[in-house]
């Protein structure tokens, strides 16, 4: 470990010195720069002569007025320097972001080649980050309406949506997003790492966050049925309305229903054996819907989220854009700010995380060219990228379970970041079972259910945690505790995602932490962050859902809203973690300082929709629904055909005469199956190539069991061997890095495989001392028979 300093609080913000020029357009690049300069680096945007598109971009149905600057386009760009293409140094920045294709930067300042050359005379080059929707080594980067068929090529999308109505897409620009965030952790990563180039795929990025769905096409291996709006084996769910919208009831955890039936007036249900167990009450939905539907619709949805506040009960108000602006929490948090652009003032997100007296960046929205370019670099060289370990050298403790904190150490592991899972007895990971109870083990596993194997074969558990080791620790006891705080001395970050009064109760809050290491970077990520009115709320996937925009936006055209089954809020909670853990240890890297860092995951949400709280700001207005269509497309959505449905987009095109043929190709096979009473007429390979001949483009919508068989997603797979399930594809990396896109450090832990382990090279305890403490009961152990937990299959 290097030497240490005392610890105390943040001066600067945690990317102070840190230079990164951006030539990238559209949402993913800029979004990621958007985070680095929200995180204090000073970033340079340089736009093309035809000025970012970001900047005339719709966001809804409603076109921009003459002159009006995109609500994107403001989301996007606050806090950076917009200069000259013509006066950049090439030998100031660290990072380059940019969005071309390695054929697009082909002979130019950033090609790859030319740079990894210059690296390789010794000579000082900048290290290159490219984000496009395809991959580097694609025909085109795409452009910003390519989110459809992007979605669309996950697979996720056949699993999304209604029986009988065409597939469903996460609403907004949910690929580009989660692409930029990963850009932004590549820019950390790369400046560890010595290669020279690293790519994020849109395609990659959103896979990592539809995992879940892949959890169960490649673990348990079976189909199931489309869920609709209300999944069943957790209901009540999904977006319920009330008296003035909706909110989403949280039914998963028994402390949920028992609380839900305590304020419904009916607790004779809690003991009922149909009703307490959440797979037998999906025989009863009617009987359950009769009485809620009449409580919940004569309630505000502020009324219902009171019991939230006031009881263990999980519940989310479906919160709008304008309702964010109004909020009391966002408010005393500090989430939201003014941002100053040439048109005039604008209120959204300003800071990608909270951490104590870190200053919050200049907010400005430059005018094209307006800036002039930082001064030359005294000592070219000498910059942060010479002062940060290499990834190997770095140790990450996470304390976490489920999925958002997972997340962050499943994409970390491949590149040689070294993950400590710490677990206990009780309560382990819960995902450790969620798979193989919920629906089934896969065919031939399905012996495991008699014994403890049970628990090392769950889908979701052997997904998110790849690669890590599995330490068990009872924090519980002063012994337990005294060897966890060895690990802390020895170890540079850790990541907890539990409530906000967890840490603080187990006496680990960051004081503590620092008082054995300095320089101790420390990101907790509770659902409503660790401070202000919600803190103490409880909140998953499906409750931030509704809490951070996107519930509000999601859906078919005809509803006022959806909560999606897929818990898309965690991975965007682990990517917003993920991005504070690498800006923390840049932090104590560069001072000597340690540091605490507050990731909300509903503020996390609310940064992947912006635009919609810019747009709320300054129309005064909440953004519109657009179901699965693109904004800005002269047309965007779905075709049957008699194998499947097909995405198609036909862009606005300033030749009129073009956009109206691809518009009425895309027409007239609409005509046709509507003149067939809405049955498909041509295969879907026949609309492929008839939508392709006539000008838009398109991608095959497959499901998440038959997409792993089909490019582009066989692309996107590794074969990993766990010693209990055997061979088991998962999901791969986002990142590639020099081409090469690294392979997984190998599969999930065991419970408790590595705890002695772990003690002896990391905590550095002798062996007596180890055997002690697991003969004491203080570290290791066995988890209970499946049996006695509950999970008994019938």
């Amino acid at each position: 470990m290097p030497e240490r300093t005392d610890a105390g609080p943040a001066e600067g913000p945690p990317l102070a010195g840190m230079r990164v020029l951006e030539v990238a357009t559209g949402i993913a690049g800029p979004f990621a720069g958007r985070l680095l300069a929200g995180a204090g680096a000073t970033v340079v945007k340089v736009e093309p002569p035809n000025g970012d598109p970001a900047r005339r971009q719709p966001v809804d149905d409603v076109p921009l007025l003459p002159g009006e600057l995109s609500p994107l386009y403001v989301h996007l760009n606050a806090g950076k320097l917009n200069c000259s293409v013509d006066d950049v140094d090439p030998g100031w920045p660290q990072v380059v972001i940019a969005g071309e294709t390695l054929a697009g930067l082909a002979g130019t300042s950033w090609d790859p080649q030319r740079l990894a050359a210059r690296a390789s005379a010794g000579v000082s080059a900048p290290k290159l980050v490219t984000v496009t929707a395809w991959g580097a080594d694609a025909d085109d980067p795409g452009v910003i309406a390519d989110e459809l068929l992007v979605q669309t090529a996950t697979g996720f999308l056949g699993f999304n949506g209604d029986e009988g109505a065409e597939p469903l897409r996460l609403p907004g620009w949910q690929a580009q997003y989660t692409a930029g965030g990963l850009a932004a952790w590549a820019a950390h990563l790369i400046l560890r790492r010595p290669e020279t180039h690293v790519d994020v795929s849109w395609l990659g990025a959103l896979l990592t966050g539809v995992e879940l769905c892949y959890c169960d096409a490649l673990h348990c291996e079976r189909p199931r049925p489309l869920v609709g709006p209300h999944p069943p084996t957790a209901y009540p769910s999904g977006a319920i309305g009330c008296a003035d919208g909706f909110v989403c009831p949280g039914s998963i955890r028994r402390d949920d229903w028992e609380m839900q039936c305590l304020h419904l007036g009916m607790p004779e249900w809690i003991d009922d054996p149909e009703l307490s167990h959440r797979h037998r009450r999906v025989r009863h939905i009617e009987v359950i819907r009769e009485v809620i539907e009449p409580w919940y619709g004569a309630r505000t949805k502020r009324e219902l989220f009171q019991f939230a506040l006031e009881t263990p009960w999980a519940v989310g108000m479906v919160m709008t854009p304008l309702d964010a602006l109004a909020d009391e929490h966002l408010a005393a948090r500090g989430f939201l700010g003014n941002i100053e652009t040439p048109t005039g003032s604008a209120v959204g997100p300003i800071r990608p995380f909270a951490a104590h007296d870190v200053p919050v960046p200049n907010q400005r929205v430059s005018d094209r060219e307006a800036d002039s370019f930082p001064e030359p670099v005294q000592g070219s060289g000498d910059g942060a990228e010479q002062t940060l370990r290499p990834a190997r050298q770095l140790r990450v403790i996470e304390m976490t379970i489920a999925w958002a904190g997972p997340y962050v150490g499943n994409l970390l592991t491949p590149l040689g970041i070294n993950v400590i899972k710490i677990e206990a007895q009780n309560p382990f990971d819960g995902f450790r079972t969620q798979r193989p109870y919920d629906h089934g083990m896969a065919p031939g596993l399905e012996h495991l259910v008699a014994d403890n194997r049970f628990y090392e074969a769950g889908g979701h558990f052997n997904s998110v945690n790849k690669g890590k080791r599995d330490c068990v620790v009872t924090l519980a006891t002063p012994q337990g505790r005294d060897a966890f705080m060895e690990l802390v001395r020895n170890c540079d970050a850790l990541v907890a995602n539990f409530s906000a009064h967890v840490l603080p109760q187990l006496g680990l809050d960051f004081e503590k932490l620092a008082e054995v290491n300095p320089r101790i970077v420390l990101v907790r990520m509770p659902a409503f962050g660790v401070d202000g009115p919600y803190a103490d709320a409880v909140g998953y996937g499906s409750i931030i859902e509704a809490m951070g925009g996107l519930g509000h936006r999601q859906g078919y055209e005809h509803e006022g809203a959806r909560i999606s089954n897929i818990y898309f809020p965690d991975p965007v909670a682990g990517i917003a973690a993920g991005f504070a853990l690498l800006s923390g240890l840049h932090y104590a890297e560069t001072t000597g300082r340690g540091i605490e860092i507050d990731v909300s995951q509903q503020e996390g949400t609310w940064q992947h929709s912006g635009e919609a709280l810019v747009l709320a700001s300054t129309a005064g207005r909440d953004i519109g629904r657009m179901g699965n269509r693109e904004p800005g497309a002269a047309w965007s959505g779905f075709i049957e055909g008699t194998g499947g449905w097909l995405a198609a987009i036909v862009d606005a095109s300033p030749d009129s005469l073009i956009e109206s043929h691809a518009t009425n190709v895309v027409r007239e096979l609409l005509d046709e199956v509507s003149a067939n009473d809405g049955r498909p007429v041509r295969t879907r390979a026949d609309l492929h190539a008839a939508l392709r001949l006539g000008g838009a483009r398109t991608e095959w919508c497959w499901d998440p069991w038959t997409a792993p068989d089909h490019p582009p997603l066989a692309n996107h797979l590794d074969v990993v061997e766990h010693p209990v399930t055997g061979h088991r594809r998962h999901i791969a990396s986002p990142f590639t890095l020099d081409g090469i896109r690294p392979t997984p450090a190998g599969p999930a832990p065991l419970f408790d495989q590595h705890t002695d382990e772990v003690l002896a090279e990391v905590a550095g305890l002798p062996a007596d001392k180890i055997a002690d403490l697991r003969a004491n009961g203080h570290t290791g152990g066995e988890l209970p028979p499946p049996a006695e937990l509950g999970f008994v299959y019938d």
